[in-house]
């Protein structure tokens, strides 16, 4: 006869998980999110993550609503990815336009150095978010 372990479902196993990862966090002041649980949830029970999102969003509307949908450093990574990409191609843009008046002789270096600096703040965001990644592996 199987034991009362056995028999639990997937789905009754990741629920008693998020319970004990939400006390975790509690108990250890480290703030968490029902991304990162629904990730954990994925990872560790081989729940598909649509799945795993609907089941870690029902546990927190039910028993834990304190719980964010995001914490500011899963926002921060893609917002600056975007940014960097948007500054690199105004960057380029600005660039073209400056060699474009250089070669009509109408131009002054003031092109070149805002092509420089929006390229520079491009490759400083796209450096940061590689960081960020980094210390989340490592930490």
């Amino acid at each position: 006869m199987p034991s009362l372990e056995e028999a639990a479902s997937p789905q009754d196993k990741a629920l008693e998980f998020v319970e004990r990862e939400i006390a975790k966090s509690n108990d250890d002041r480290v703030p968490t999110s029902r991304q990162k649980l629904s990730h954990l949830v994925f990872t560790s029970f081989g729940i598909p993550l649509a799945e795993a999102t609907k089941l870690v969003d029902e546990y927190c509307d039910e028993k834990a609503p304190g719980v964010p949908y995001y914490l500011q450093e899963e926002f921060e990574s893609p917002y600056l990815k975007v940014m960097a990409v948007v500054s690199s191609i105004a960057g380029i843009g600005v660039l073209w336009n400056g060699a474009n008046l250089w070669h009509r002789q109408k131009s002054s270096a003031a092109w070149f150095i805002v092509g420089a600096l929006l390229v520079g703040a491009a490759g400083y965001s796209w450096f940061k978010t590689i960081q960020q990644e980094i210390s989340k592996k490592s930490g």
